[in-house]
């Protein structure tokens, strides 16, 4: 464990990983490890592992052939990171299908393995909402990291919503 959070007291390896896994995951990233250690360790693995590899590489596919394919239509895919504003802490707790839904627009990206990033881009409206920021994302192709970084440093100097904070 050479990044990241470790537990500070162990009296052996496998105490470390425990420990160290207990104290620097919330529980939602530990709900959601432990559905993907039991889908893959409970004879599940032809059922849901493979045919997700396949959806994967289909999901792949299509981004590259809009991307990098020859008839690309784009050198890089923007859209909101998330369905709606932030809520607030502890709020959507006790429904993880909330949480899993607020990933609905980023999935595809981690699951493409493409390079992506979020940049502010303005606040929601009305009530407590116009005070939450609201992210761009932007999706580039494999190995365009530099172009991705360049849409965006040109999309923050022709707009000012990284310098701004909620009123």
């Amino acid at each position: 464990m050479r990044y990241g959070h470790r537990a500070a007291e162990y009296k052996d390896l496998q105490d470390m990983y425990k420990k160290t896994r207990a104290e620097g995951f919330g529980p939602e990233v530990q709900r959601r490890i432990m559905v993907g250690t039991y889908v893959l360790c409970h004879g599940y693995y032809d059922a849901y592992y493979l045919k997700a590899q396949k959806i994967r590489r289909l999901i792949a596919q299509d981004f590259e052939a809009v991307l990098n394919g020859p008839n690309a239509v784009c050198d890089v895919i923007m859209g909101p990171v998330a369905p709606s504003v932030a809520w607030d802490l502890g709020d959507k707790a006790d429904d993880p299908v909330a949480n899993y839904l607020a990933d609905i627009y980023t999935l595809s990206t981690s699951l493409a393995g493409l390079p992506g990033m979020s940049i502010p881009c303005g606040f929601g409206q009305g009530g407590k909402n116009a005070k939450r920021p609201v992210g761009l994302q932007i999706i580039g192709n494999y190995f365009a990291e530099a172009k991705l970084l360049n849409v965006a440093h040109q999309y923050q100097l022709a707009t000012d919503w990284h310098l701004r904070a909620p009123i």
